[in-house]
């Protein structure tokens, strides 16, 4: 590692990463890739459902695979990268603190920083929400981390507060791995996922999902006993006597993610609660040549329209680095990107109309089109709608321990075929029995033989 470079990315997640490998094909070449992680990927890793590369890759892979993916790109453009690095700020001269494992405390200067940190989840302490400080209480993400990259057993009974995607993700996750899932609380009147998620996730496994409901006190002393719930109106003020008491040994909260900038306060660029920091036309911040991408600028719902931000700042940077005058000159006020909108039709009457109309909503890809027996906007929605009638079937991913080599790891697997939603408890049982050998597994369950795939 050099102590200084034309350009530093901080970030290995998707829009990272794909910054850098744009820089690279753009002909710059100065770059280093800073990452606090042990492997390349950010949360794509702990991430094993599927849904990911469909834009970039064309195909339908798990976070892992998407992960390795882009690792495979990034090494093959050669670019310089230290793992395990953590960046402590960023000064308004492009001067780095970073933690390294080599050098220990080190200082970097970059003619351009392109900040693609990623962001962070809001807490039950950002809710406000009364009660006790007992164990069984969780953020989504933290969650998903806990189980699927630490194998950890969190409780039994689980309620969930927020329609955000890593929840629903997880509703779905936890049904499968022998949880009881109560229900999905959300406090607005509709959806806050895609509605892809909601059916994939919820509908298929039985989940209850409703909405206008908060939890307003956590019970328990030692662990998680239950939660007080009141109903909300529709600007989000509780309703009179309408409290409602809920056992559960486990709650995880959904609600929301915020750009993780903390390390951009040296440089004065913290914005105010609830907004992102401020960036010109060529997603420069109001610090020269500091450039931010990703969820660390705004909150996208697919990581590949992260990564593809992160291509687009490459090109800005790039065009910063080879021709000042040119960058200059064409720079104006207009935000560069379009924030994630919510989709407010999503809400019960949407559902129930859904229900009562016969049609479905296509999961094949996250557009989530309805489709029914009048047809469907792209032929894979007419055969999922016709396949759909049979039954509720999915790819099924989970994590198994593996000993390869005497070395105990936790891998994730996901099924080569979709498989009945109601089967794959059992079948979670069965692969904890089998263990794994190599990069496959079958077994057979219930007289039927079923394929799994390492997904790494």
């Amino acid at each position: 590692m050099k102590h200084e470079y034309d350009c530093v990315i901080v970030g290995g997640g998707p829009a990272g990463i794909a910054a850098a490998i744009a820089l690279r094909k753009a002909g710059i070449a100065d770059l280093l890739l800073l990452d606090r992680n042990p492997r390349l990927g950010g949360i794509l890793n702990q991430c094993i459902h599927p849904g990911f590369g469909l834009s970039r890759y064309d195909r339908d892979l798990t976070g892992p695979e998407y992960a390795r993916e882009l690792e495979s790109e990034f090494k093959e453009a050669g670019i310089e990268c230290v793992l395990g690095a953590m960046v402590l700020e960023i000064s308004k001269s492009r001067r780095l603190k970073v933690l390294c494992p080599l050098e220990g405390c080190a200082e970097i200067g970059a003619r351009t920083v392109i900040v693609a940190t990623g962001c962070r989840e809001r807490t039950r302490e950002n809710l406000e929400i009364a009660g006790t400080r007992p164990t069984g209480v969780f953020m989504a993400g933290q969650a998903q981390n806990l189980i699927n990259l630490r194998g950890y057993k969190l409780g039994e009974r689980v309620l969930i507060q927020g329609s955000g995607d890593i929840g629903l993700i997880m509703a779905r996750r936890l049904t499968i791995e022998g949880y009881k899932v109560e229900g999905v609380f959300e406090r607005l009147p509709y959806l806050r996922g895609l509605v892809r998620n909601k059916v994939q996730c919820l509908d298929h496994f039985g989940i209850s999902l409703r909405f206008g409901i908060q939890i307003c006190e956590i019970v328990g002393k030692h662990r998680v006993e239950g939660v007080f719930v009141e109903r909300v109106d529709d600007e989000q003020r509780p309703i009179p006597d309408t409290r409602e008491y809920f056992p559960c040994d486990t709650v995880l909260f959904s609600v929301g993610l915020i750009p993780e900038v903390d390390i951009l306060k040296s440089a004065g660029l913290i914005p105010p609660p609830g907004r992102s920091v401020k960036v010109n036309s060529r997603f420069e911040s109001e610090t020269e040549g500091i450039f931010l991408c990703g969820n660390a600028l705004h909150i996208h719902d697919l990581a590949d329209n992260a990564a593809k931000e992160g291509e687009i700042v490459a090109g800005q940077a790039a065009c910063y680095l080879r021709s000042p005058e040119e960058y200059r000159s064409s720079l104006t006020e207009k935000l560069p990107y379009k924030p994630l909108a919510v989709n407010t039709r999503f809400d019960a009457a949407f559902f129930d109309e859904l229900a009562d109309s016969g049609a479905a909503v296509c999961i094949v890809c996250p557009r989530g089109c309805i489709v029914s027996k009048k047809g469907a906007p792209r032929p894979r929605g007419k055969a999922y709608y016709t396949e759909s009638k049979k039954g509720r079937f999915q790819p099924m991913t989970t994590t198994i321990l593996s000993t390869t080599g005497g070395k105990a790891a936790r891998l994730p697997v996901k099924s080569l075929r979709p498989i009945d939603v109601a089967r794959m408890p059992l079948i979670r049982t069965r692969l904890s029995e089998a263990g794994i050998v190599g990069a496959s597994l079958s077994l057979s369950c219930a007289g039927e033989d079923v394929e799994f795939s390492v997904c790494e």
